[in-house]
């Protein structure tokens, strides 16, 4: 008998929703493109191996996987950044950089924790490849929330260094409570963190490097969030600067990146990155919350034809 359901976590999305997605798509492309961003392509399945020092338990688990009929281990799509340094690092010289690019496309998780997740996710990205300046930080934190004023909404963008988060830090900022394991040396900051009053002037001394960094960041981007406990164990390959970004209105998160200076180097080609991702499905949620207003209080750029049908009755005074 035919199953007229499908997986767990994944849908069609229907003639509406499919106009929706690529006007949300095409706005983004146009961004990019104007920025100097290039397309890359990329394949939904590779081989599992060449990332397997890459990504954090938690997140290899996250993949799906499979023996092909050569009796490889393949992996689909779970992560576009390890992908975008395999592609490029054979190809590109030290004539080609800086570069920029950008990709699109789905990434499929599993992700066991969050009952009714979407499985399969629409993503885009962009990197800026062979440029290891704060000035490249500071612009790529500055196309990532100048996208979400583009769509009408207020970023809050939340960033760190990973540098604070010290091998003997780790399971401090984790849980943010103290434990005995914490070296006297490190009991003051550590404190400082769980508490989430430390400051740049008190990394300085064991991360003179990010300090200046993110000095030199807040001076530039004054609005956005220094949290320097904000700390996540997962994305094995983040060596510098970490940024998550959020609607103001509704603290649903849109996008996250960060700065990964030895991840082409694995892949052959030395070369610093930084870039961040965009889940569109997120953008999606956040349609559905504009639902009740009226087509004169929508956020500028949005139409009631952006909306999902529910919400656009009401956006159109049905």
């Amino acid at each position: 008998m035919a199953k007229f359901r499908y997986p767990t976590g994944v849908r069609p999305l229907l003639i509406e929703e499919t106009a929706r997605r690529r006007r949300i798509e095409s706005r983004f492309v146009d961004v990019l493109e104007r920025a100097g961003f290039a397309e890359i392509v990329l394949p939904i399945i590779d081989y599992a191996e060449p990332y397997t020092l890459l990504q954090a338990r938690d997140t290899s688990k996250q993949s799906y996987r499979f023996v092909d009929r050569e009796g490889e281990v393949v992996a689909i799509r779970s992560d576009f950044t390890p992908m975008v340094a395999r592609s490029l690092a054979p190809a590109i010289t030290k004539a080609d950089l800086p570069l920029r690019v950008y990709y699109r496309g789905d990434v499929i998780r599993c992700d066991a924790s969050r009952l009714g997740a979407n499985r399969e996710m629409f993503q885009i990205g962009a990197e800026i490849v062979g440029d290891p300046s704060i000035e490249a930080d500071i612009a790529i934190l500055r196309l990532a929330s100048d996208l979400v004023r583009e769509f009408g909404l207020q970023p809050n963008v939340v960033y760190t260094d990973v540098a604070v988060a010290l091998p003997e830090l780790r399971p401090v900022l984790a849980t943010k409570r103290m434990n005995g394991d914490v070296p006297a040396a490190l009991r003051g900051i550590a404190e400082k963190l769980v508490a989430g009053s430390a400051a740049v002037d008190d990394i300085a001394p064991f991360a003179p490097e990010a300090a200046a960094r993110l000095s030199a960041i807040a001076a530039a981007l004054p609005e956005f969030e220094l949290h320097l406990d904000d700390f996540e164990d997962a994305g094995a390959y983040y060596t510098g600067i970490r940024f998550r970004i959020y609607d103001a209105a509704s603290r649903t998160k849109l996008a996250q990146g960060g700065r990964y200076d030895r991840l082409y180097e694995t892949f052959g080609a030395p070369a610093a990155a930084v870039g961040f991702t965009f889940t569109i499905d997120d953008l999606f949620e956040e349609r559905r919350q504009l639902a009740g207003r009226t087509a004169d209080s929508l956020p500028a750029g949005w139409e009631p034809a952006d909306l999902p049908a529910g919400s656009r009755r009401y956006a159109e005074g049905e």
